[in-house]
Formats: C-alpha cells, structure tokens, sequence
C-alpha cells in the first residue's frame, strides 16, 4: 500500500484532533464573559472560522483538490466536523451547543474554500510540475 498520499493528509487529522481536544476541554466559569470584541465580533467567534477555515484548506491541500466540486466536498466535511464538536460540547459541563460558533465555524471553511478556488485559478497554487498546470 502506497501511503504517500494519506501522508498529505496528516496535517489535516492533527489538526482535527487538536480542534476536538481544545473543544472539549472545560471552561473556566466566566470565561466566556471577559472574551473581547473585534469589528463587532467576539474574538471566539474570529477564532472559530480561523480554525475551521484553517481545517477546509488543509483537506484541500491533502486532497490537492482544484475543481470546485471537490473543495465543495471538502468545505463540506469541515463544516460537519464543526457540527460535530459543537454537538459534543454539549455533553461537556462548562460547555454547551453553540449556534453562532456552529454558522463561524461554517462561514471560515466557505470562505476558506472560496479563497482555495481563486488562488488556484489565479495560478498562485498551482503546481508547475502538475500537466494540468500547463495550459
């Protein structure tokens, strides 16, 4: 079995795995209280489309996806995964099911997406070893 490929991918599972374990670990009472505001926007909710914008592109870079159905794919199992987590928050004391944290973590990996798909038509992802490249 060739593992070269699953390799690309490891970036992405790690990544995964430390979005669930920072996810789930207990919250200081209060906590959520002190979280400052950035253009209008708790800063957590900045942090959850960074994350889940930062997880769609690693899938896409371990998929090395280039067509718009497969980033499509790929933004979609980010978003899922965030729906997860979230539902598992809920069984978490300190934590609970959170509807804005689940549309942040949404709106990072369509954005993300969004942005994967123009680098790549605009050549500045492209692989100029890949024929497919060459046009």
């Amino acid at each position: 079995m060739d593992w070269s490929g699953f390799r690309r991918y490891l970036p992405a599972v790690g990544f995964s795995l430390l979005l669930l374990v920072t996810s789930l670990l207990p919250v200081p009472e209060g906590a959520g209280e002190q979280v400052p505001a950035l253009l209008g926007f708790r800063l957590d909710k900045w942090v959850h489309a960074a994350s889940y914008g930062t997880l769609a592109v690693l899938l896409a870079w371990g998929r090395q996806a280039r067509d718009v159905i497969t980033v499509a794919a790929l933004v979609t199992v980010s978003v899922c995964y965030g729906a997860g987590v979230e539902l598992l928050q809920g069984l978490v004391p300190s934590r609970g099911v959170s509807g804005t944290d689940f549309v942040a973590n949404a709106v990072g990996a369509v954005l993300a997406g969004l942005a994967w798909i123009a680098a790549h038509r605009s050549s500045i992802l492209s692989d100029r070893t890949d024929p497919r490249s060459r046009q």
